[in-house]
Formats: C-alpha cells, sequence, structure tokens
C-alpha cells in the first residue's frame, strides 16, 4: 500500500491559485479589479471542490430577516440543504438568508498596504455582528450534561459555547508588500472581536489568535468567543515536515482545515423561511374574495 502526501496535494492546489494570479496580471495588468475577480473565482473553485455537497459557495450579500444587507462578501458558505440563495441576479450574485451562513471570506490577489484591506474587512465583520440579526443559539451541552441540556444537543455533541458561531476569514494569494510591522500595525488598530479566525498570506504566513506552549501550538478560531491573556496575534510561518511541501501549500492547507473544523463543529437550525417572507405575506379582508362571489 501506498501513501498518500497530503501536503503535496495542498502544494499543487496552492499553485493552481498562484498560476491563475499570474495569469490575470498578465492579461489584465493594471485593472486590479478585473484580476481580483479571476483569482476569486479560482479560489471559490477550490473550496466548491473541496467541501462536501452539502454546502454552498458562492459570492454576494447576506439578508437578515429585517431586510438588512450586508457588504459584498467574495466568499459565503452556507447550508446547501435548506436553501442555497434567497435571491440571485443575472450577474450571479447571490442574497443568502444570514441564518443559513457558515462562513465567509475575503480573497485578495496581493497584499497591499494602502488598500487596507484587513481593515476594511473587519468593518464588515462588524456590521454583519452588530447590525443583521443572527441570534447566538446556545449549546446547552456545553459543559456537561445540565438539568437545561436539551435532547438536540446531547445527540449533536458539539464543543462549542454555541451551535452557529459564523466563521470569517482571509485569503492573500501574495504577500505583497506586507511585513512583520504592517500586519502588527493592521491586528493591533482593529477591535480585537472585528477580525477575522484565521488571515493566511500564502507565500509568507498565517495570522491566527493563539499560543505557543512548548512544542503545542492551538488558535482560537472566534476571537470574539476566546479573548484570554494566554492567546496573542501570531504571525506563523508553517515550514512543513517533508520537502515535498510549500509554505503556499501548507497555509491553505492550514485555512482549510480550520474551516473544516468549524463546519463539523457547528450546527445551524432548519431556516424559518416565513420570517424572510412575513412583509410580503400580508393580506386584507376587505380586499380578499371568495372565488364565485359577485
Amino acid at each position: 500500500m501506498g501513501r498518500l502526501d497530503i501536503g503535496k496535494l495542498f502544494r499543487d492546489e496552492a499553485e493552481e491559485l498562484v498560476k491563475a494570479r499570474d495569469r490575470c496580471i498578465q492579461t489584465h495588468g493594471t485593472n486590479i479589479r478585473a484580476a481580483g475577480n479571476e483569482v476569486e473565482m479560482a479560489v471559490r473553485k477550490f473550496f466548491r471542490r473541496m467541501l462536501p455537497t452539502r454546502f454552498h459557495v458562492t459570492q454576494g450579500h447576506l439578508i437578515d430577516r429585517d431586510e438588512l444587507v450586508s457588504p459584498q462578501l467574495d466568499l459565503i458558505i452556507s447550508d446547501n440543504t435548506s436553501i442555497p440563495a434567497l435571491f440571485t441576479t443575472y450577474d450571479e450574485t447571490s442574497y443568502i438568508p444570514i441564518d443559513c451562513v457558515y462562513a465567509v471570506g475575503e480573497v485578495k490577489s496581493t497584499f497591499r498596504r494602502s488598500k487596507n484591506y484587513i481593515d476594511r474587512f473587519a468593518k464588515t465583520l462588524h456590521f454583519i455582528r452588530e447590525e443583521m440579526t443572527r441570534p447566538l443559539v446556545e449549546n446547552t451541552m456545553y459543559d456537561g450534561i445540565k438539568d437545561s441540556t436539551l435532547l438536540r444537543d446531547s445527540f449533536l455533541g458539539k464543543p462549542n459555547r454555541y451551535l452557529n458561531p459564523l466563521f470569517s476569514f482571509m485569503v492573500f494569494v501574495n504577500s505583497g508588500d506586507a511585513d512583520e510591522n504592517a500586519l502588527e500595525k493592521a491586528f493591533t488598530s482593529t477591535p480585537h472581536e472585528d477580525l477575522p479566525g484565521i488571515t493566511g498570506l500564502l507565500n509568507m504566513a498565517v495570522v491566527v489568535y493563539g499560543k505557543i506552549a512548548g512544542d503545542i501550538f492551538s488558535f482560537e478560531k472566534y476571537p470574539w468567543m476566546g479573548q484570554s491573556p494566554e492567546r496573542h496575534w501570531l504571525i506563523s510561518p508553517l515550514q512543513g515536515a517533508t520537502d515535498t511541501e510549500s509554505v503556499e501549500g501548507n497555509h491553505l492547507g492550514m485555512i482549510y482545515y480550520a474551516l473544516l473544523e468549524h463546519l463539523n463543529q457547528s450546527f445551524l437550525e432548519p431556516l424559518d423561511l416565513r420570517s424572510y417572507f412575513r412583509r410580503m405575506l400580508v393580506g386584507r379582508r376587505s380586499t380578499s374574495k371568495k372565488i364565485g362571489d359577485s
């Protein structure tokens, strides 16, 4: 029996994203928006292929039950077993019910200090968290069985305090002009709870909120939920254990691993469609008539 070199697989996947970026630069030149769109499509294609079919991968906006709409998001991962999208326009921009969403991501071809990409994404995350309606569902099994534990949660066996936390992440295919000082500024000048759970600069490092104790490295996928004096924002280059890997592949694999962990540890309740259509489903007795009445 042979061995499957997982590191090599992710190296190959990361190389495809790097090639997509290079092709875009050659084709579109200084048209940053056009080049960025193609890189975004390449990253979405990767996640569509790698995630189970019960997850819907798209781009667009979140919409809540009060009809509030989020800024545009490069990557939305939602429940494909309920309703993939509330509405999709002719240019394939989707409006996804926020209650169906597992994770959101931002994709950039290249890190540019002048663009303040991390700060801008943090403002979007702040809007989603503070302005949009998405009640957290408590895991009544958290910290063990109690009198208030629901049978549902005992069967689910999820480890998190909440069943439906929203995971967020960023992907930079190239680190551009990023360095330790630029990343430190981005992650210390922005409110802690608004920052993404993992940020990957594929040819440089991942940035996570975690801790290192001896040889053990751990990180918190939801920085807003796991603040602790023991944890800090860490810039972590992942060199890998074999010469068949690459830093790009390892960092892409880390993002994929964190996302899978989140998806496997989350649970979304079935969507209550009526809460989204309630403003439309209003009739008046005075204007309703029985068929056959004159």
